[in-house]
């Protein structure tokens, strides 16, 4: 009896001894550099978003945050990375709207935001905005429907990848429009955006658009937010220009692996709340067009969901392959 006692104490010991480093680390936390893998090109907007938070994350949590480029897949090879790493908080994924359909377009993907994924929180919120090339000398919504109509697949748009968010969204125009586009899928806006200024392609939804429209080198027809977006006074919602219910926001945010325990990820979460709240990150999302995001799990979770569940409609009323 006292040699089973001793053993039940000595079993208990041992695993009170494996639980304290793993309290003791998550409140420590971080004790070095952190990385963030941005999955699309440099400058585009996942990647200005998380640099604008950078220094007021850097602050908050007292150590060198990495930003690390890794584009391809529509955002799924940087994912892919992120997910692969250890759960311990040192290296996180800025995940962006173009994820959500990863999933969707297929079902057994290697990548799944809500399956594979910790929401920290969303980093910024903004919308798409249909912008056309100058090169066209189109500069309203219904002459761009008019040409299309006429001159069925000629007019060129862009995306971010095959099956991405950007893709998805010309499909539901192609088809609440009724209009036929020829799809170029690039990957990310960054490298797409000279070749829409250039009239390489015709059109493209942008989640960057306010710079580029303030300036002149594209035109605004029209943006999938619900009602007028306060950064684009003179661009009116796709819903006020005959689409009705053509609403779909745009995002970027924090995730960490699955598995990272709730202490990390409540840190980070913190530290991005207040880092998305400093003068200049706040100055430099509405220089883009964008609101600074919550940073809170809850919204980003939802809004992942949400998406899943316009897109996977999508994908099923438009029939598409991407074999």
């Amino acid at each position: 009896m006292t040699t089973r006692r001793a053993l039940l104490a000595n079993t208990a010991a041992l695993a009170a001894a494996a639980i304290v480093p793993r309290s003791a680390s998550a409140q420590a936390f971080p004790t070095k550099a952190i990385r963030i893998v941005v999955p699309f090109p440099a400058g585009g907007p996942a990647d200005t978003a998380i640099r604008l938070v950078q220094p007021g994350l850097e602050k908050a949590l007292g150590q060198s945050l990495i930003v690390e480029n890794v584009a391809g897949a529509a955002g799924g090879l940087g994912a892919q990375r992120v997910k692969q790493a250890d759960p311990d908080g040192y290296t996180l994924l800025q995940a962006a709207s173009p994820h959500t359909t990863n999933a969707a377009v297929k079902p057994d993907a290697n990548v799944d935001l809500l399956r594979d994924f910790e929401p920290i929180g969303l980093t910024g919120n903004s919308i798409y905005t249909l912008c056309i090339s100058n090169a066209s000398g189109i500069k309203a919504f219904d002459e761009m429907v008019a040409r299309a109509k006429a001159k069925p697949g000629e007019m060129k748009v862009g995306s971010v990848g095959l099956g991405s968010s950007h893709h998805l969204i010309a499909e539901m125009l192609k088809s609440a429009a009724g209009i036929e586009l020829t799809h170029v899928p690039y990957r990310g806006e960054a490298p797409a955006i000279p070749d829409l200024m250039a009239g390489r392609i015709d059109l493209m939804f942008l989640t960057t658009a306010k710079p580029l429209i303030d300036d002149g080198r594209v035109v605004g027809l029209g943006h999938t937010g619900g009602g007028r977006w306060f950064q684009l006074p003179n661009v009116r919602p796709l819903t006020e220009l005959g689409l009705k219910e053509f609403v779909v926001p745009g995002w970027n945010g924090l995730m960490a692996p699955k598995g990272t325990p709730p202490a990390v990820v409540g840190r980070l979460s913190e530290a991005a709340q207040g880092a998305l709240k400093t003068d200049g990150a706040v100055k430099g999302f509405n220089g883009m067009g964008f609101e600074p995001g919550a940073g809170t799990p809850g919204p980003m979770k939802a809004r992942i969901e949400a998406d899943m569940r316009l897109f996977t409609a999508v994908i099923r009323d438009r029939n598409l392959k991407f074999d």
